[in-house]
């Protein structure tokens, strides 16, 4: 019987086969890249999956110019186009974050998961 590594950031831990052990945000990436999509049709389709879960607009740091545009979702679609002033984030308390074990915080200011984890 396989048994994976238990750790809250297994990412890039191995299982007892040796094999490496993606969390849910890589697996979920990985699905979506085979499929042949690219980066902004993973994106839309990732808001279509994830939108009605994103607090975005319940943060402090939201502001009326991220309104007027529509934005959110942050974590996937990449930092404001607004000048957005740091307060506290509330990344780690959203259900897109949890469900899809993400690892940063603060994405209207520094960018996508992806965009991080690239870096």
């Amino acid at each position: 019987m396989e048994t994976d590594c238990i750790n809250k950031n297994n990412a890039g831990m191995k299982n007892i086969t040796g094999r490496i052990k993606m969390d849910k945000f890589e697996e979920k990436m990985d699905k979506l890249s085979s499929e042949g999509l690219s980066d902004s049709e993973i994106g839309e389709k990732l808001l279509d999956e994830m939108g009605d879960l994103c607090i975005c607009p319940d943060c402090p740091m939201y502001n009326q110019c991220a309104q007027e545009k529509y934005e959110g979702l942050y974590c996937i679609l990449g930092k404001s186009q607004c000048n957005l002033e740091e307060d506290d984030c509330i990344c780690p308390e959203c259900e897109v974050a949890e469900n899809m074990e993400l690892k940063n915080d603060l994405f209207c200011l520094n960018g996508s998961e992806k965009e991080l984890r690239e870096s």
